[in-house]
């Protein structure tokens, strides 16, 4: 029943080259057990933008994995088990970061130059009923609720920037983003925790998909997940970013709470 508690969670998920390039340097991750979803978004082209992509989520995975408070859902006594959970989460990144510096210092990459990839995540806990989301860079997550598709993740762009600044003179390349993993040694992501309703359905996503597709057309897929499934979702989801013009790698992972 929409706005109870969910008893139960399926995800989905995948990802495609698209039409115009030759590589793809996305990645993604659905861990079932963990309850962690990821998406990671390349730079770099053949420096290695699929290598950052990866070592990200694999980074984040495996910290997460070692360190997940346990099903109880009990914290330590001085922090509560959901912030314990952001924190195990800000380590991780932190981790996923300094794994891609050290790569790019390996190849002799210079700070701010060399591989580097946007990230987006969402775990859901054992025990608690509130979800921790988690990106840096343009990759998103989106929540479907009753109809209504929200952007819950803000972009870290030059593009976001400017709107945010009121749209003052011409519009810069929306491809330029202000923070990624593995560019300098220090990078912030950013946290929120949502409280999760029986019938919310998360949509995560590299650009490839919201710079391609509309809102609306979004959204009606997303309606329609009742009465088909979250893989046949996701795929149409991806066969609308190639069908208007799939001009960058596209990966998408839904997540549906029942």
């Amino acid at each position: 029943m929409a706005g109870s508690s969910p008893r139960s969670v399926e995800f989905a998920g995948g990802t495609d080259v698209g039409r115009v390039r030759s590589q793809n340097e996305d990645s993604f991750q659905i861990d079932n057990d963990l309850r962690l979803v990821l998406v990671a978004d390349g730079m770099g082209g053949h420096i290695g933008g699929d290598i950052a992509s990866r070592t990200a989520i694999e980074a984040v995975n495996d910290y997460i994995l070692e360190y997940e408070p346990p099903e109880d859902g009990q914290g330590s006594p001085e922090l509560g088990p959901l912030d314990v959970s952001v924190d195990i989460v800000r380590t991780a990144v932190y981790r996923a970061n300094q794994r891609i510096v050290g790569l790019n210092r390996e190849l002799g990459n210079p700070e701010g130059r060399g591989m580097g990839t946007t990230l987006v995540g969402l775990w859901l806990p054992h025990g608690l009923s509130q979800a921790v989301v988690f990106h840096v860079g343009d990759s998103r997550l989106y929540r479907f609720r009753k109809g209504r598709l929200d952007q819950v993740t803000h972009d870290h762009s030059l593009y976001q920037a400017w709107v945010d600044a009121g749209r003052s003179g011409d519009p810069p390349n929306r491809n330029i983003i202000m923070r990624a993993l593995g560019i300098v040694d220090d990078v912030e992501a950013d946290f929120s925790v949502q409280p999760i309703q029986a019938g919310d359905i998360y949509l995560l996503c590299s650009d490839g998909l919201n710079g391609m597709v509309p809102d609306d057309t979004i959204i009606d897929i997303l309606a329609d997940i009742g009465e088909t499934s979250l893989d046949a979702a996701w795929r149409q989801l991806i066969q609308e970013a190639n069908d208007h013009g799939g001009k960058d790698n596209v990966t998408v992972v839904l997540a549906r709470f029942l």
